[in-house]
């Protein structure tokens, strides 16, 4: 018999399917065996049993954030922050970086993450000439919010071997100014080309790993989906530094690569792998491609154009056919597929795909995935319905990035995100913070699916709010749904893993408003405690 834990008079949501609300837990090694009333797990006590007072404070499943950028946040913490309180102005990153450039040896690249023309006073992105008056001996490179451009200087231009006469690469942009001379922008796979040649070494991604893990596990992460970025170099240090437990969150990783993602999933296809292999510590996910860009930039590709430039339908990186040819053998061959999908063309294209391939080739339970899935009208919540597809929206984008929608989209912002009309149709939509591009917390995530209003406090599809519970089950157990894991985590069940998280005050009789004041107590993962407060 090992280690038994029992928690006692506490608020513990359990997500089950009654949504019930229990008193107390008991835990044996690494699995919940009862839950309950306080008195009928004190019946299991025993001399070597540990007994925790919750004092009413909520306990509930760790949260399962099912798509974010574990490497990519990680690494943005070793470079400057562009969301520093004290960068307000293009001359203040200038400065930043100018710092940063002193103590760098020579010849190693000087980074900025987070950046957004829109939150600076100048409204504008820094220029090539700017970042050269820096140094002319580092690379630069500043990456937007949205990792869906950047602005580099000419020392990283050299590196990438790209000049004014190198052609734009498809679906993507070197930006370049009436005299043909490039301005130091880069947009969607232009971006995506300079990103992989500011590439980071094994010793910083493990550094990266571990800020990243530990921030994470602090808010009560437990498991993640990731996203990917670097491709195969990525997934390799995924593995080893999840097995070498520097990662503490269990991993289901999407096979992919921000640039070049064709290649990797017709690699991985034909490997003779499939979605599922691995343990609970660590499993291969479904094969990802991306299809469009970024909902801030704006870059998505919409079926109607922009409601601020009628000429402006986004871009999108491959025809119907080439998706097609890539996810339909993925599909055949055992593989989850999903995709990178923002605005309402693309999800159209990737559920045509999808439709194709559960004709083609029937499968049980395949619960393919759309990542994101931001313009998502009734027509196409149909479709999702109708092929079982497990969409991953990102309500904390509303609060970054909603006065931008409602400017770039107007009446489509009521579709953004629909988790209520999710919850209608009974679809297991999952949240994701989609972390860097916004603010990792869940907090932020579920307060934002609650009041659906930007940072200014401008309303964003309202219709679409949601109740605590709905957002915490978002949270959790569909988390676990759309990685075929319902049955292990995301809820508070015998039977089911100890992954549990304690925050300190009741979250059912609180404000909803008082919600970022909540803190995690600890953490739990596979019964152990990862984390304490001090």
């Amino acid at each position: 018999m090992g280690r038994k834990l029992l928690f006692i008079n506490g608020e513990v949501i359990s997500v089950n399917n009654n949504n019930e609300i229990k008193e107390a837990v008991a835990v044996l090694d690494n699995k919940i065996i009862k839950t309950g009333r306080t008195e009928d797990i004190l019946q299991l006590k025993d001399a070597d049993s540990e007994v925790f007072d919750l004092n009413g404070c909520t306990l509930m499943p760790g949260f399962i954030d099912p798509h974010l950028h574990i490497t990519m946040f990680g690494t943005n913490q070793l470079s400057v922050s562009c969301k520093d309180d004290n960068i307000t102005s293009i001359d203040d990153l200038l400065q930043k970086l100018r710092e940063r450039a002193e103590n760098t040896p020579k010849g190693e690249w000087v980074r900025a993450s987070g950046f957004n023309e829109q939150q600076m006073q100048d409204k504008r992105f820094p220029t090539k000439e700017e970042l050269d008056n820096i140094s002319s001996e580092h690379p630069i490179f500043i990456g937007r919010t949205c990792n869906h451009m950047s602005v580099v200087n000419s020392f990283a231009y050299e590196l990438a071997n790209v000049d004014k006469d190198t052609p734009d690469p498809d679906g993507g942009e070197y930006e370049r100014g009436e005299n043909g001379e490039l301005t130091g922008l880069l947009i969607e796979n232009a971006h995506m080309n300079m990103f992989s040649v500011a590439s980071f070494t094994e010793e910083e991604m493990e550094q990266a790993h571990r800020i990243s893990s530990q921030k994470f596990i602090e808010k009560g992460i437990t498991s993640i989906h990731e996203a990917t970025g670097y491709g195969f170099e990525n997934l390799h240090a995924l593995q080893d530094h999840s097995n070498r437990g520097i990662i503490h969150q269990r991993v289901y990783a999407m096979i992919g690569a921000l640039n070049g993602s064709e290649k990797i999933v017709r690699h991985m296809v034909g490997s003779g792998i499939f979605t599922g292999l691995g343990d609970n510590k660590f499993k291969i996910g479904p094969v990802k491609l991306f299809l469009d860009g970024s909902s801030s930039g704006p870059t998505i590709w919409t079926r109607e154009p922009y409601t601020s430039d009628s000429n402006n339908f986004g871009v999108h990186y491959f025809e119907q056919d080439e998706v097609d040819e890539l996810l339909i053998p993925a599909h055949q061959k055992g593989w989850q597929i999903t995709a990178h999908a923002q605005g309402d063309a693309a999800i159209d294209m990737l559920l045509n795909t999808i439709e194709k391939a559960n004709q083609l080739y029937p499968r049980p339970d395949v619960r393919h995935r759309i990542e994101h899935a931001g313009i998502a009208t009734p027509d196409l919540i149909e479709r999702m319905k109708e092929q079982k597809v497990v969409p991953i929206p990102n309500p904390a984008f509303h609060y970054e990035f909603g006065d931008g929608y409602i400017e770039n989209y107007g009446e489509r912002t009521a579709h953004m995100y629909p988790l209520k009309e999710y919850l209608d149709k009974d679809i297991p939509a999952a949240i994701a913070s989609d972390t860097p591009i916004t603010d990792f917390s869940p907090m932020r995530g579920i307060h934002t699916a609650i009041k659906r209003k930007s940072q200014s406090g401008q309303p964003v599809g309202k219709n679409q709010r949601i109740s605590l519970l709905e957002a915490i089950r978002m949270y959790t157990i569909n988390g676990a749904y759309a990685s075929f894991e319902e049955q292990l985590k995301g809820s508070i069940e015998s039977g089911k893993l100890a992954d549990m998280v304690l925050f300190d005050r009741s979250l059912i009789n609180g404000d909803t408003n008082d919600l970022f004041e909540a803190q995690v107590e600890w953490t739990m993962v596979d019964g152990e405690f990862v984390y304490k407060k001090k």
